[in-house]
Parts: C-alpha cells; sequence; structure tokens
C-alpha cells in the first residue's frame, strides 16, 4: 500500500489506494499535530500524532471492514 501525505499540514486528505471493495475508501487527514484515518462506510479512527499508525488503523479496517459486534 502506498499513499502520499499533504505537503503541508491542514491540506486536504489524501486518499489511500487499495484492493479492497470499491465501497470502502479510506483517507488519512491531517488536523494539526493530529492524524486520523476514516472510510466512506462511516468508519473512522481516534486521532493519532504518529502518521504511520493511522495508516495501520486504515490497514486494519481494510483487512476486516466489518468486525463481529
Amino acid at each position: 500500500m502506498s499513499s502520499e501525505l499533504p505537503a503541508r499540514p491542514g491540506a486536504a486528505p489524501t486518499s489511500i489506494a487499495s484492493a479492497a471493495p470499491s465501497r470502502h475508501r479510506v483517507a488519512v487527514e491531517e488536523r494539526g499535530s493530529f492524524c486520523f484515518a476514516s472510510c466512506s462506510c462511516g468508519w473512522f479512527a481516534p486521532g493519532r500524532r504518529s502518521r504511520d499508525r493511522a495508516r495501520r488503523d486504515t490497514d486494519e479496517h481494510l483487512a476486516d471492514p466489518e468486525p463481529a459486534s
């Protein structure tokens, strides 16, 4: 998986390409010193100071987009 980060903090979210079904389009957005991961299905992860951890959150979501309740 590859992604491009915004050139500067606060820039528009960056989509991350994946092999997951088209209904799951994930993005990592920077707001201040935090990165937020979200998906078009409504899933989101908590704010992270680590860009790498936010990307891993998206990887985990795409690996199991509908976890058992």
